[in-house]
């Protein structure tokens, strides 16, 4: 068993005398969410059912298509304020999974305050500090909140451990590693699937399902984006552009974005790979990825986002092409005083 930082185990500590005390919990993660956070719902989801308490999963997005084989119980479900806000405001606590920001979980988050719920967050983001939270169990190093969640399961009830759980926690850590891949990945992250794997978890399965399952909209969307990449003077930043238009033309949809930012980052020279995205609302939703020399948070920050050191975006409500020409220069401009620096 992997044991956690002191500071960590006590925060462990006191979350459990939390949960010992409350009899009803509301999980939620962020809007559109990941493998990371709908696994670590899962988890949570399981452990908490088997103490015994009443447990709801309610999400201000729903579970995208190419995650719904993580919930075949359907558990994870959309919040409706008009159908969701007495079970809302009779819960105990509203756990706050993988969020990075309070923001983030939208109308349920501000329907949370109205009703006086406590709120404790479970996180890998940069620790918000926000003062509404009862309880901020931050570890910005770690890989993934499934990280999180398994010290938590195993130093607490490790009696509580079973296949389903661990299947959960896998795939939440191999969802945000990119299957063991990306910078993120540690020894503690292989050694913990090591121990998961000991419950006879499908892990073959689990990556066809989670990367090896492309769709034909994906792989048509995937070659007019490789028709239209532009690259910064010193070919140290590539970044694409996604229209409601192409999406429409490809018959794709926004799942079928996923993974180009992250597979344009692996071009030979290429530092920083940006995916520029129209939304359906008209507001446009911008991706960073970093090989790793090069934080990107910064950037995102400055125009209202934010996220990890080297994958990070921005939700902004401006169209597209207002924003697009300064965060490719602010970028641009950000690589090269990088490298110049170092």
């Amino acid at each position: 068993m992997i044991t956690p930082d002191a500071e960590i185990l006590q925060q462990w500590k006191e979350l459990e005398q939390r949960i010992r005390f409350a009899s009803s919990f509301v999980i939620t993660t962020h809007q559109n969410p990941d493998a990371d956070g709908i696994g670590s719902e899962l988890a949570l989801y399981r452990l908490l059912k088997k103490l015994g308490k009443e447990v709801h999963i309610l999400n201000i997005s729903p579970t995208p298509g190419n995650l719904t084989f993580m919930d075949t119980g359907r558990l994870c479900r959309r919040y409706v304020p008009s159908k969701h806000q007495p079970l809302l405001a009779r819960a105990d606590m509203l756990v706050v999974l993988d969020a990075g920001s309070f923001a983030r979980i939208g109308q349920l988050g501000q329907d949370a305050l109205a009703a006086k719920r406590p709120v404790v967050a479970i996180d890998h983001h940069p620790k918000e500090n926000n003062p509404i939270y009862l309880q901020e169990i931050v570890n910005s190093g770690d890989c993934s909140v499934g990280k999180l969640i398994y010290e938590f399961i195993m130093n607490t009830h490790p009696d509580l451990m079973d296949r389903d759980i661990a299947t959960d926690l896998y795939i939440a850590i191999a969802g945000d590693t990119g299957n063991f891949r990306y910078g993120n990945t540690t020894a503690r992250s292989h050694r913990i699937a090591s121990e998961l794997m000991e419950y006879g978890i499908d892990v073959y399965g689990i990556y066809c399902k989670l990367f090896g399952n492309i769709s034909r909209s994906g792989i048509q969307l995937f070659s007019s984006v490789l028709q239209n990449i532009h690259f910064s003077e010193d070919k140290r930043v590539v970044w694409f552009v996604i229209t409601r238009q192409m999406l429409h033309d490809n018959d794709a949809d926004d799942m079928d974005t996923d993974g180009i930012t992250d597979f344009l980052r692996m071009i030979s020279g290429v530092e920083v790979s940006i995916m520029f995205k129209e939304r359906l609302d008209g507001s446009t939703r911008i991706n960073f990825r970093s090989k790793g020399a090069v934080s990107t948070n910064g950037i995102a920050r400055r125009f209202g986002g934010g996220g990890h050191e080297h994958a990070s975006g921005i939700v902004s409500v401006h169209p597209l092409n207002e924003l697009y020409p300064e965060v490719v220069e602010a970028m641009v401009e950000h690589v090269r005083k990088t490298f110049n620096e170092n």
